[in-house]
């Protein structure tokens, strides 16, 4: 497997599709326009643009989206840029656009370069952008695969998730919210690669989204200017294990307490407080943990989706529990 191929094979990113860039995209157009166009055939993967928001008056709609930019398979920068919708008043063909914040790609882009995208498996709103110039070693590849396409999913028999398979997928774990929960998933059944990495996508937003976007054991929050959470969705039951993305298999963890939760290093007691396991509290390593020792847990903002009892049990059982001992 070539290099380009391996990196865009990475079970961290959804499947890639791609933009032929034009000079209007590069900035070498006379009188072009900031930014990149995003054709209206690509929008389906990008997040949901609100164009109903749009008017005389607000001519313009946008979001942030978050960024990683490589160069081949060099990283070169991460950030924020803007995705928007413009309609100019009435006045030209509305279109939609990514501006600000592309610089450190934009600047080394030229007319006929391929600029590769994927969204993050495990985010709705983390893409990486991959620049393929012209004169790079793995343009020739990437050109024979896009057969002279100028845009669309990289590879064919292999879709990206849409916008709408991420909305349907919320909509799924809003109706799963309302059954009754189950810990473990009671039946295989025939589900497509774009549906699983939907879910996988959804389920952390959702769950940080009910925590506020605060870990329910420490309370902390931290994030950027830019509005980059540092706070993690923990499956209680793991995915590996056969645990579901029903919200109620969540919880809202900062990345340190994150591992140790996965480790077993604490737990939490069905009166919904922490518990530190007795080999644990011994190391003084352990300190930051005792603290919470006794503490209730922060609870998601819905009643309904507060993490389920039985997944608490789960985990003493099959995490904490092996700490207990003397």
């Amino acid at each position: 497997m070539s290099r380009i191929r391996e990196f865009l094979d990475s079970e961290e990113w959804d499947a890639p599709f791609f933009k032929r860039l034009a000079r209007n995209d590069t900035g070498e157009a006379a009188g072009h326009q900031g930014g990149m166009v995003v054709t209206k055939d690509l929008r389906q993967f990008f997040p949901t643009l609100d164009e109903g928001k749009t008017s005389r008056s607000r001519p313009t709609t946008d979001r942030n989206i978050r960024v990683e930019m490589f160069l081949g398979v060099k990283q070169i920068a991460e950030g924020m840029v803007r995705y928007q919708f413009q309609t100019w008043s009435g006045k030209r063909s509305p279109e939609s656009r990514i501006t600000q914040g592309l610089g450190p790609l934009h600047g080394q882009a030229k007319g006929g370069d391929i600029l590769i995208f994927q969204r993050n498996a495990d985010a709705v709103d983390r893409f990486r952008l991959i620049l393929i110039r012209k004169s790079s070693p793995a343009f020739k590849e990437v050109n024979n695969i896009v057969a002279g396409r100028p845009r669309g999913p990289l590879f064919e028999d292999n879709e990206p998730v849409t916008q709408s398979e991420l909305d349907n997928a919320a909509d799924e774990l809003d109706v799963l919210a309302d059954q009754p929960f189950s810990l473990i998933k009671t039946f295989v059944r025939i589900e497509s690669r774009q549906l699983r990495v939907a879910r996988s996508s959804v389920f952390p937003l959702l769950v940080r989204r009910e925590y506020e976007w605060r870990c329910c054991i420490s309370g902390i929050q931290i994030e950027t200017p830019n509005r980059i959470h540092e706070v993690e969705a923990a499956h209680v039951v793991p995915v590996t294990e056969g645990g579901t993305d029903d919200v109620r298999n969540g919880l809202s963890l900062s990345r340190t307490l994150h591992w140790a939760f996965d480790q077993g290093l604490f737990g939490i007691q069905e009166d919904r407080t922490i518990y530190i396991p007795r080999r644990v509290t011994k190391m003084p390593e352990n300190m930051f943990l005792k603290q919470f020792h006794g503490q209730p847990i922060r609870e998601t903002k819905t009643r309904k989706l507060r993490v389920h009892d039985d997944a608490l049990a789960w985990h003493r059982e099959h995490r904490v529990k092996q700490w207990n001992n003397a």
